[in-house]
């Protein structure tokens, strides 16, 4: 098991299909956002960590937040916005209307009518 996986949570198994984690922290998911948007993460890693926040947090689209806000936002004048990963995660819970442990101090961030009107119901 890689090292980084350890380090996050000793149930991460990257050579596994990634799952929903009930039980996944504020933290969890800071760390999880760090380590995608650090260019030195393997790329195994990245993706294990993307599935697991896409199956944990359904619709999030965490990599469009992260490497194409403007995508995300759907607007693009948000191409040179610089999130840090607890606005990401912020971002991410506000838009999947979930919370995660740890969480519940968090003000949510506003989503914006630009990603509103695009949203699947």
């Amino acid at each position: 098991m890689n090292v980084l996986l350890k380090m996050i949570r000793t149930d991460f198994d990257v050579t596994e299909d990634p799952r929903e984690f009930s039980d996944l922290t504020y933290e969890q998911l800071i760390q999880m956002i760090e380590a995608i948007s650090d260019p030195e993460t393997e790329e195994e890693v990245e993706g294990y960590y993307v599935g697991v926040i896409d199956c944990t947090l359904p619709g999030s689209e965490v990599t469009d937040l992260i490497f194409w806000p403007n995508e995300w936002f759907r607007d693009s004048q948000m191409s040179e916005i610089d999130l840090n990963a607890q606005e990401i995660a912020n971002y991410l819970l506000a838009w999947s209307e979930k919370r995660l442990k740890g969480s519940e101090k968090v003000v949510f961030p506003e989503i914006p009518q630009s990603k509103r009107e695009g949203r699947l119901t």
